[in-house]
């Protein structure tokens, strides 16, 4: 009989804790999967309203020459494609002391990146630059300089119309992948 009454006993813990193990680990679950889900709408709020320093490279001029000047930049971190990043250098520098790279009436094509090539499609209206060899180192050190600095891009291919392109203003080859042009750049 004690044997009996020791084995109903141990069944009868058994029961109560399992059962009251079962409970606290679906309690445990119900809470994890609250907790994730607050986290993922808290990074999804994070990411919308997080800002991200872009550097786009415009032309200063001094009475002795002209040369590449950054102009800082604030995008929204979701739209901070490369994309975006040249349609800002595009539209040109808010800073009145610098002069635009591109006419305004140039726009992106594409742009595909892969192992840190950045391939940008240009429309026709990039090739219709008015300036010397000078300007038209500017010019790619600019679109090369500011794509560059995003980390997943290390060199830029230019295309126009989806094809590569001797020249943009018939000084400089385009035909080669450009990287950064550091000797073009005067930091103030």
């Amino acid at each position: 009989m004690r044997k009996s009454y020791l084995v109903l006993l141990s069944v009868l813990l058994a029961i109560f804790l399992f059962g009251c193990t079962r409970d606290r680990i679906s309690e445990l679950e119900k809470q994890v999967a609250e907790l994730q889900s607050q986290l993922a709408a808290a990074q999804q709020k994070l990411q919308a309203t997080a800002e991200r320093t872009v550097a786009l490279y415009f032309i200063k001029e001094t009475p002795n020459d002209f040369y590449l000047a950054p102009e800082l930049r604030r995008l929204d971190a979701t739209q901070c494609t490369p994309e975006r990043v040249l349609q800002e250098l595009i539209a040109g520098p808010k800073d009145p002391s610098l002069k635009p790279v591109l006419p305004q009436n140039v726009r992106v094509l594409g742009v595909k990146v892969e192992k840190g090539l950045a391939t940008v499609d240009f429309s026709q209206e990039i090739t219709r630059l008015s300036v010397g060899s000078r300007g038209e180192v500017l010019v790619l050190a600019a679109i090369a300089n500011t794509l560059t600095k995003l980390p997943e891009i290390e060199r830029v291919q230019i295309l126009v119309e989806g094809r590569k392109v001797e020249s943009l203003a018939g000084h400089v080859d385009t035909t080669q992948p450009l990287g950064r042009n550091e000797e073009v750049l005067k930091l103030d």
